[in-house]
């Protein structure tokens, strides 16, 4: 599986979250739904007015915290790279600094990141030298059509070495 590898310092994204199950695969459903909630309430819209347009404008990020663990949820946010204030109605997550397994995903959304995900970890986590960091997981989606076959995006995984 194609990936490079990138260090990147602690920054600072602001957008909306939602806890979501990943047991039994809800997350697959539910993260898809939560995109399209944002995109018609005009959250989205507020994003890209907030973004840095020198980084990809949105981002998804799987945050497990301590207290979700046991009941199989996260915290998904949708957020764009933003140094300041929330506005109203949007929170700041503070990405830790890492070191990042980046994968590229090519195709239709959300099932080319989905198989990206899946190859992920049925594959590359266990044959790469590298494990799972204990951090947020990332994905960046940059300008185009994400419904068309050569839609491009990324997965960012935290990694150290075994």
């Amino acid at each position: 599986m194609e990936y490079k590898m990138i260090e990147r310092e602690k920054f600072q994204v602001v957008g909306v979250k939602k806890v979501i199950s990943f047991r039994e695969g809800q997350n697959l459903v539910e993260i898809p739904k939560f995109w399209e909630q944002v995109w018609a309430d005009g959250t989205m819209d507020q994003l890209e007015r907030l973004a840095n347009k020198e980084v990809a404008n949105y981002m998804g990020i799987c945050h497990i915290p301590e207290e979700l663990e046991p009941k199989q949820e996260m915290n998904y946010w949708i957020v764009t790279e933003y140094a300041g204030e929330a506005p109203e109605g949007m929170d700041v997550f503070e990405v830790p600094k890492f070191q990042w397994a980046v994968f590229r995903s090519v195709g239709a959304l959300p099932e080319a990141i989905q198989q990206t995900w899946q190859n992920i970890f049925a594959e590359w986590i266990l044959t790469s030298g590298y494990k799972h960091a204990p951090g947020p997981e990332i994905e960046v989606y940059g300008p185009g059509d994400s419904k068309a076959d050569d839609y491009e995006c990324e997965v960012w995984i935290p990694v150290t070495k075994k």
